[in-house]
């Protein structure tokens, strides 16, 4: 009787066991990362809850893929390259025209107000967005356009990451530069509120370069934790607005962590 052999067919690949294999992988991946330094497989299992040899195997895929790297002498882990690639590209994708407008346009559609982003250029806050399609009262500065720092509550911010000989090196340089009692405050003035911003976190300005107005502004960090731009929101001081000051600074400040985040920014050691 001849003997009919089959090949035995090839079990198909389970997609929801590749899927749990993926998110633990990942799952030691971050724990890794958020370690800031070398991990060993013990210390993956114990703080992930997966058996050691579980995790195990899981390393020995990340580091033949290029996303871990393993310290011969201690035996531990850290991130590797192919990681470190996977997050440049999403940091160069990740720019701040992309990211604040959406989160400008919410705050000013939510409450009627008028929002900014603006950026340090030598003793002046220049304005990079300006959304103005709504509000009781329309600042109206165009993109483009350039204040004095220590005039506007987005230029406070900014000026409150630099240290204190910076600081007094640009208002030594108003000075200069001549501008009008209704512009600049006394240094001693203008410092004393840097240091509250400093600790607070954000900046409130009223009357300062556009009379009978109010701003609240916030600061915006990329992925190194510098910070490299502003925002604000501006209403009218005397207007039946119905957003108290200090709902303007919960908006603002959320919504400068969401555009910072956005950035890439970590925020939770700021």
């Amino acid at each position: 009787m001849n003997q009919i052999s089959k090949k035995k067919e090839r079990e198909p690949v389970d997609s929801a066991s590749g899927s749990q294999v993926l998110t633990k992988g990942l799952r030691v991946l971050t724990q890794i990362a958020h370690a800031g330094g070398e991990v060993g497989v013990r210390e993956l299992a114990r703080d992930t809850g997966m058996p050691v040899t579980v995790v195990h195997r899981l390393v020995r895929s990340l580091v033949e893929q290029n996303y871990l790297e393993k310290n011969q002498e201690t035996g531990k882990y850290r991130i590797g390259f192919q990681a470190f690639e996977v997050g440049r590209t999403y940091l160069r994708s990740a720019r701040i025209e992309t990211c604040a407008p959406p989160v400008l346009r919410n705050i000013v559609e939510a409450h009627n107000l008028n929002a900014f982003l603006g950026v340090m250029r030598d003793l002046s806050v220049v304005y990079l967005i300006a959304i103005q399609e709504y509000g009781h009262y329309d600042i109206r500065i165009a993109p483009g356009s350039e204040v004095p720092l220590a005039t506007t509550a987005m230029g406070k911010v900014l000026l409150a990451d630099l240290s204190d000989d910076e600081i007094m090196h640009k208002l030594a340089q108003y000075s200069e530069k001549r501008f009008s009692a209704f512009e600049l405050s006394a240094r001693d003035d203008i410092m004393a509120e840097i240091y509250r911003i400093r600790k607070q976190g954000y900046a409130v300005s009223e009357d300062g370069s556009f009379r009978g107005t109010i701003s609240v502004a916030a600061p915006v960090y990329n992925f190194t934790g510098r910070v490299i731009a502003a925002i604000s929101v501006g209403r009218p001081t005397r207007v039946q607005h119905g957003l108290e000051v200090e709902a303007m600074v919960d908006s603002v400040m959320r919504a400068a962590e969401s555009i910072s985040s956005c950035l890439g920014a970590r925020l939770g050691g700021m």
